[in-house]
């Protein structure tokens, strides 16, 4: 099968933000690919905002795309390490790295409709056959309003919580409605620095935490800092290599890795991550921030993984979903797609209405 078309789809869907200060949409930017024989599959980039698709569609076709097409889908791994090599000098993660995903997870969608095998199947195995769903939510900066929305989840009937606030007031406030039988997950990006976690340490063990992502920048502070006893750190969805991953994972703070399918570079990355973090003593809990392909995707690769864990779906709207079958709609569980490659194909209606010109 050999590649004859690879196109990036810019789409811009509008959104009821509920932080009270909203942009007026989302900016997903996914990727169709197409053979000489007219098989299709999609993937998908992880983007915020216009002018970051903008930038990403002009890398997947400009810059990527040329390694790729006129080449065989067969040679999909060859081509990923091809191009990592190729454009290494700009970096081992990012813009490049996020293109190169959208097109790898494309291809391997291609190449399982072209078996008549789905995702899950062809990285292994799915062990099983539903995913439990955790509410992700969007950042409020205010302890009212996130309080308001954690319990919004927890009525969907969501089996965990995850709230992106860098503030530990609000996200104390945000803990209090969830029972202490439900994980709940801090995200702060990146907002503290070492020692403020360090000292308000035992803040953050009261949280009792499935995990604290990405506490403090840099997060090469984590590499040789002690476990914190009662907070376990999650990171890794910003690195762009298994061999990256492995190396923070080996840090004795590091008890989750969160390899993310886009920021990784494909589907063909995550496999090499997800064996080479087998061997290690951190549990794995993949970054899903996605609305259509590389959401399916990270749904057949957790399917596949030996421990289960939670798919942590994004504070959306239905109207947002590419396939409507409740993709974006938290609830206590999500289906594993069965049909071959990712098991759906967006709703060419749906990308005719959000679609860019």
């Amino acid at each position: 099968m050999i590649i004859d078309r690879i196109e990036p789809v810019a789409l811009r869907i509008p959104y009821q933000h509920r932080t009270g200060d909203p942009p007026p949409a989302r900016y997903p930017l996914f990727c169709r690919v197409t053979t000489r024989s007219g098989l299709v599959g999609y993937g998908e980039t992880l983007c915020l905002g216009a002018a970051m698709q903008a930038s990403l569609a002009a890398t997947i076709r400009d810059i990527v795309a040329p390694v790729f097409v006129g080449q065989s889908v067969e040679q999909r791994q060859a081509l990923n390490l091809e191009t990592r090599r190729r454009f290494a000098s700009f970096g081992r993660a990012g813009h490049i790295l996020n293109a190169l995903g959208a097109i790898d997870t494309a291809l391997w969608d291609i190449a399982g409709k072209a078996a008549g095998q789905s995702l899950s199947a062809m990285v292994g195995s799915a062990r099983r056959k539903q995913i439990p769903v955790m509410a992700s939510l969007d950042r409020f900066n205010h302890a009212g309003r996130v309080r308001a929305r954690v319990e919004q989840a927890l009525a969907s009937g969501a089996g965990a919580v995850k709230v992106h606030e860098f503030d530990l007031d609000v996200i104390e406030e945000a803990r209090r409605p969830v029972g202490a039988g439900i994980p709940f997950v801090a995200d702060c990006n990146g907002a503290h620095e070492r020692a403020d976690v360090i000292r308000d340490s035992a803040r953050w063990r009261a949280l009792n935490l499935l995990w604290l992502e990405d506490p403090f920048w840099p997060p090469e502070g984590v590499l040789d800092m002690p476990a914190l006893a009662g907070i376990p750190i999650g990171l890794g969805a910003d690195l762009g290599s298994a061999e990256q991953l492995a190396h923070y994972a080996r840090a004795p703070a590091v008890a989750v890795a969160q390899p993310d399918v886009a920021m990784i570079g494909g589907v063909t990355e995550s496999i090499r991550a997800l064996a080479a973090l087998k061997a290690l003593d951190v549990s794995v809990a993949p970054h899903t921030p996605f609305v259509g392909p590389a959401a399916l995707a990270s749904l057949h690769l957790i399917a596949a993984m030996d421990a289960p864990t939670f798919f942590a779906t994004i504070d959306a709207e239905d109207h947002m979903d590419p396939y409507g079958i409740g993709l974006l709609r938290w609830k206590p569980s999500l289906d594993v797609p069965t049909g071959a490659g990712l098991g759906h194909d967006p709703d060419p209606a749906w990308l005719k209405r959000y679609a860019l010109a």
